[in-house]
């Protein structure tokens, strides 16, 4: 069975059938955005905590275009192929993650943020999973075909809701700062539990143990 859904799911990239309904245009507007943030800042920023804003601000723009992947146009004709649905969106998932990864690299390659890169890495991460957890979430318990609408608006939304948040718990600590530690303390909680979520909607719900 595993070689079977792995034969469909070649067939079906090899087709060209999941570019085909893959919604790209707001991941390579947020791309567009990414870099155009970066020429307009990268070289007025001279300071750690100015590296870490600029870079932030890039992995919200970069969250937000990723997580239209996981809209799937074609859900009801996929649902009756060998491949469940754990497997389709783990694909999707996948694609997201290339599409934050590697405009991120470049991204530090662009801003050298030095020591702090790997922590803003982690931020990085957690804004990603935490839109792909709101779109699939969507898709799963409202059925919604263009959950990344919602789920883009969410991570903005997010976004700006922990700049909000008092100094005992701040999210967006500046390198350096008695709070860069346990802020990403909670990045890693925020991870993880955005991570537990995505894998219970990718649970397909037609299947069921067999027992006896």
């Amino acid at each position: 069975m595993i070689r079977r859904r792995r034969q469909v799911l070649r067939e079906l990239v090899v087709a060209g059938t999941l570019p085909r309904v893959t919604v790209w245009q707001p991941v390579v507007v947020g791309w567009l955005l990414a870099a155009a943030v970066l020429a307009w800042k990268a070289d007025e920023v001279h300071d750690a905590a100015g590296r870490a804003v600029l870079l932030r601000i890039v992995a919200v723009l970069l969250a937000v275009g990723a997580v239209n992947l996981v809209d799937d146009s074609a859900a009801n004709l996929l649902a009756p192929v060998p491949v469940p649905l754990a497997w389709r969106s783990g694909f999707r998932f996948g694609l997201a993650a290339a599409t934050v990864a590697g405009p991120w690299a470049a991204a530090l390659w662009w801003v050298k943020p030095g020591r702090p890169a790997a922590m803003l890495t982690l931020e990085c991460a957690a804004i990603t999973a935490v839109g792909l957890a709101v779109a699939s979430g969507l898709a799963r318990w409202w059925s919604s075909r263009e959950a990344g609408l919602a789920a883009a608006p969410a991570v903005l939304g997010a976004a700006v809701f922990v700049t909000l948040l008092p100094p005992r718990w701040s999210m967006f600590a500046a390198p350096g700062d008695d709070a860069w530690r346990d802020a990403h303390l909670r990045w890693a909680a925020v991870l993880a539990l955005a991570s537990a979520v995505s894998f219970v909607t990718v649970r397909d719900p037609a299947q069921r143990k067999v027992t006896g």
